[in-house]
């Protein structure tokens, strides 16, 4: 049991504390004050606790496959919160950042983690109401929250402070590193689709489960940060590389045109 709690934080917990530590890096690079974390992670417990007294309704909802359309469309929709937060965040590295941008920017972060607290959240809420009353289970859950928190809290910090010193060589940095999480949602979206066959399952490209077991701590690593899949088919690979292009693209485009408008300000003002 508390070998599982401590993979349940890997599996669960550390999206939550690695997409945190991506946002208040590039938010405070901003001058978006941190207090937006709080307000996220109460917001995304309450929505925990909805979703669990929930759960037995949407999974019974459209004919027993409604759990697995919410969750697709709500991690397709964090997907599309990070590109709103890409599109700002572009203009912001190039042009100081207006009110209008900080606000959209700021609230996109909210919703982007309290979203992803629910989703992973109640998995947990799940777990623990099953074996806490279990003899002797609370005293190894409590060890194994020990753990899984101040594991997943060391691989944050670690990721915080790797940003600000890569920072200096690669600009993009955050930003990539938030598409490819992304891009991970995306991944998780199309596997809830494909085991309800509303996607061509098709052939299964490769296994790479030899390699790197998707279920392990490393696979969980990986898909946390890349959105792993050990058995990708083609549908899902496509999927996942327009959605990193697009999330670049819409970085290059957004970059392209501050830097434009603020050349043309510029010149205004010279003359």
């Amino acid at each position: 049991m508390l070998i599982n709690t401590v993979i349940l934080f890997l599996r669960d917990a550390l999206p939550v504390f690695v997409v945190m530590a991506i946002l208040l890096s590039l938010l405070q690079q901003q001058s978006i004050k941190a207090n937006w974390v709080y307000i996220s992670g109460l917001l995304g417990m309450l929505l925990s606790f909805a979703l669990l007294m929930a759960t037995d309704v949407i999974a019974h909802a459209i004919d027993d496959t409604g759990r697995e359309w919410f969750y697709a469309s709500l991690y397709f929709g964090c997907y599309c919160l990070v590109l709103v937060l890409l599109s700002h965040l572009a203009v912001g590295n190039i042009i100081n950042f207006s009110a209008r941008s900080k606000t959209i920017t700021r609230y996109s972060a909210i919703t982007l983690v309290a979203v992803i607290i629910m989703l992973n959240g109640a998995n947990f809420l799940i777990y623990f109401t099953g074996f806490w009353h279990k003899n002797n289970a609370s005293n190894v859950l409590s060890t194994g929250v020990v753990l899984g928190v101040g594991i997943c809290t060391s691989i944050a910090i670690l990721l915080y402070f790797m940003m600000e010193a890569v920072q200096h060589y690669y600009r993009l940095i955050r930003e990539t590193l938030l598409v490819f999480f992304s891009a991970g949602l995306l991944m998780q979206s199309t596997n809830l689709l494909l085991q309800i066959d509303e996607l061509p399952i098709g052939n299964i490209l490769w296994d790479s489960n030899n390699i790197v077991l998707e279920n392990s701590e490393v696979g969980y690593l990986l898909t946390v940060f890349f959105g792993y899949d050990a058995t990708p088919t083609l549908i899902q690979l496509l999927l996942y590389a327009t959605a990193i292009v697009a999330a670049f693209t819409i970085i290059f485009i957004r970059s392209n045109s501050a830097l434009r408008n603020g050349n043309r300000t510029l010149k205004e003002v010279a003359l």
